[in-house]
């Protein structure tokens, strides 16, 4: 079968892609932060984040099966054209666009430390050549960015399968028994088991990468939402196992003290030392969370190309693209000012953001935009989306209540980031929330509103036409 180069991505690819943030190295430290507040009933916490995570994945599965899926920048796309309006749609992937140049220099930044380690070069210097590297990668194609995230993930899988399997050899059953063993966990077990499964949604950041690929794979309304969410359920299956290992092997009363509980356990199952696992595995989940984080902002950029002309230019193989080097420089500047804690204010308030708006557009598609709800290929009933619609925006607001309520280091340690948060400074990330993340926020955004006033300008000195929003989904002739 010939593969067209423009679209070279199919189904395993983008599965590989939405997998590379969620089974980040911090896969090895599951179920960190979340046995504290669910007991050895954990993995009931992780099935009902799967599933509350699902309803987001669902309308980004809606979206990604409409003729949408071609653009670039889905959360740009989809809300300027469910609710009308360019500069809102604009205004809602700004902070998601911050939002992964901050995670994307958090993961240089750990590669970098690593790197420096072993070569004669600062850390610096490291992360800014592990980025130039990821960015040179993704010019030369998607084709070639998208087979590297295949034969990074997929050993790393298969590690994972492993582990599994060895740690289930040394589970022992009467660790879950009793599942609430606490005064305060009998009290109020359902309120239990919801603060646990609140904190396990933090580990499904950056699953939309699968979606950030739609532009450049094979029939994209058919492959992108099925993958997309065959992603998001393998993710929280890992997890969920992770964590049944992690307590069967690892009785609770002691699970706080084990670094590194997963691989612990796996471990221990096997009679090595986990050093075996989290060597390997450590390192090839952190490139693999890069090289996925890489599409996401650099997609974006091309998406708001109707807003800020010029970023959707095409170059030759090789050469990076004006939105790739965009994202490139602005990773890049925030690694060399040592500015990383800072800009990990805007990570998860932005993405959730993006998150909910999303959601909160899936709700209202068939009422607002029949005509685009109807060319989704996948259509459910519009009581039924505005139900999915309604439920990931109370997920997002809920999450987006807990980062501003917990310090950033607290939150940011719910994710797959927690082992490359090392390469930054604690001491300017432990700070009150209300200090840092609500008002990083609001300045990015009024950075983002400038950016639309000088673009604005800018079209108006060149007579620059845009089409009509409809045209994105309007039958061609």
């Amino acid at each position: 079968m010939t593969v067209s180069r423009d679209r070279p991505l199919g189904a395993r690819h983008v599965v590989a892609v939405a997998l590379g943030l969620p089974l980040g190295a911090g896969v090895f430290t599951l179920p960190h932060g979340v046995e504290n507040l669910g007991g050895p009933a954990t993995p009931v916490a992780y099935v009902g984040g799967t599933l509350a995570l699902c309803a987001i994945a669902t309308v980004y599965a809606v979206y990604l099966s409409s003729p949408l899926a071609e653009h670039d920048g889905l959360v740009y796309a989809a809300v300027s054209r469910t609710w009308g309006s360019r500069r809102l749609g604009f205004l809602i992937a700004w902070p998601t666009l911050g939002a992964y140049v901050a995670v994307l220099a958090v993961l240089v930044a750990a590669l970098g430390r690593s790197l420096a380690s072993v070569v004669p070069v600062s850390a610096t210097a490291a992360a800014l050549l592990v980025l130039a590297a990821l960015v040179a990668v993704h010019a030369v194609g998607p084709g070639v960015a998208g087979r590297l995230q295949c034969y990074v993930v997929a050993p790393l899988v298969a590690l994972l399968v492993a582990m599994t399997l060895a740690g289930l050899l040394a589970v022992a059953p009467d660790n879950f028994s009793p599942l609430f063993p606490t005064p305060t966990l009998r009290a109020r077990p359902l309120a239990a088991l919801g603060a646990a499964t609140v904190v396990t949604l933090f580990g499904f950041v950056g699953f939309d990468a699968g979606a950030a690929v739609s532009s450049v794979a094979r029939d994209p309304q058919r492959t992108v939402p099925r993958a997309l969410l065959a992603a998001v359920l393998l993710a929280g299956a890992v997890a969920t196992v992770a964590a049944v290992v992690a307590l069967g092997v690892i009785p609770w009363p002691r699970l706080v003290f084990a670094p590194a509980p997963f691989a612990d356990a796996a471990a221990s199952g096997l009679g090595v030392r986990p050093g075996l696992f989290l060597g390997p595995g450590m390192v090839l989940a952190t490139v693999g969370a890069a090289l996925a984080t890489v599409w996401l902002p650099a997609r974006t950029l091309r998406g708001v190309a109707e807003v800020v002309p010029g970023l959707d230019r095409s170059t030759r193989p090789g050469v990076p693209d004006p939105a790739l080097a965009v994202t490139g420089l602005l990773a890049g500047a925030v690694v060399a000012l040592d500015a990383v804690g800072q800009a990990l204010y805007l990570a998860l308030a932005g993405i959730f953001v993006g998150y909910g708006a999303i959601a909160a557009s899936g709700a209202v598609l068939p009422v607002l935009r029949p005509t685009l709800y109807r060319r989704c290929r996948f259509r459910p009933p519009p009581p039924a989306l505005a139900v999915v619609g309604v439920a990931g925006v109370a997920v997002s607001v809920v999450v987006l209540a807990r980062v501003i309520a917990l310090d950033p280091i607290a939150s940011l340690g719910f994710t797959r980031l927690g082992p490359a948060l090392a390469a930054v400074d604690e001491a300017v990330l432990v700070r009150d929330p209300l200090s840092t993340v609500v008002p990083a926020v609001v300045l990015w955004e009024l950075v983002g509103v400038a950016v639309v006033a000088v673009a604005a300008d800018y079209r108006a000195d060149r007579d620059i036409e845009r089409p009509p929003l409809a045209t994105a989904y309007e039958k061609r002739e």
